[in-house]
């Protein structure tokens, strides 16, 4: 299916907004697994709507029992596809025997669960301005690191992509493969306390919280360097969570729902740039 094809059928019901972000404050918004309100999550065409529309993704890996690198959320195919087995047990050849779109809407029949690099490729043949991607490792297989490293350099990808969910060890493994990989430290909302140290923290070029951090806080990360992803809620349409995390200057938000995030800062007020 042509990128000119893909737009007219996932986009279903959305407008298009040129600008996503309402002001150079605004937080990058990650279209979580895609644009996953319009299209199967996932797929060439959930990521192929983000980008078109001018937003960024997020987007989870495995690798194949023959080590090929697919986009895809769980660790079996059951629920995307209408396949069974786990992925890591899958070649690349069974696994694209499935269709990965059927679920969601009979119009994406046929659908295929990408590989990574297909994603790549689209972002760097579709995007208008570079979007930043968000890769969760979803298990560590043996060389994972090495090859995903191998296909970031060659898409030259590494100023925009950042790799979270993994353990410490496979973080180092990322950075012996090429210290350009950004890491990634992951803080849950019981670990409010350890966000100061966890700036510190070598391999954390970015920090993934389940937290509003204070603007104090996001000034403290500023002045490192190091950015700050919220994952918080991330399935619910929650304006006031949005709306704190703006008024932060947290650099990003995964959500399912960045459109009617975008159109609800464009229409509404200015966020406040006071720290407190």
């Amino acid at each position: 299916m042509s990128f000119n094809m893909l737009i007219p059928m996932c986009v279903i019901a959305a407008p298009p907004e040129p600008e996503m972000n309402a002001s150079s404050a605004d937080p990058i918004l990650l279209a979580h697994r895609g644009l996953v309100q319009h299209a199967p999550e996932n797929t060439l065409p959930s990521f192929a709507a983000a980008i078109e529309l001018g937003l960024s993704i997020e987007l989870d890996v495995y690798q194949t029992r023959d080590e090929h690198l697919v986009v895809i959320h769980d660790r079996t195919v059951d629920r995307t596809t209408n396949g069974t087995g786990e992925v890591l047990e899958m070649t690349l050849a069974e696994i694209r025997k499935l269709d990965a779109g059927n679920w969601f809407d009979p119009r994406f029949t046929g659908e295929k669960v990408p590989t990574l690099e297909e994603v790549f490729k689209l972002i760097r043949e579709h995007q208008r301005t570079p979007v930043t991607i968000a890769l969760n490792m979803k298990v560590i297989s043996p060389g994972i690191e090495k090859n995903i490293v191998r296909l970031v350099e060659k898409y030259e990808l590494f100023d925009q992509l950042f790799a979270f969910g993994q353990s410490s060890d496979s973080s180092r493994r990322f950075k012996q493969a090429n210290p350009k990989l950004r890491t990634t430290v992951y803080l849950n909302d019981s670990e409010v306390n350890r966000f100061t140290a966890a700036l510190s923290d070598p391999l954390a070029d970015c920090l993934w919280v389940r937290f509003i951090p204070s603007a104090k806080a996001m000034g403290e990360a500023r002045k490192l360097g190091k950015q700050v992803w919220l994952a918080l809620h991330i399935g619910e349409n929650r304006p006031d969570i949005w709306d704190e995390a703006r008024a932060n200057r947290i650099d990003g938000i995964c959500t399912d729902w960045p459109l009617v995030c975008s159109r609800h800062w464009r229409l509404g007020a200015k966020p406040k740039s006071d720290e407190r």
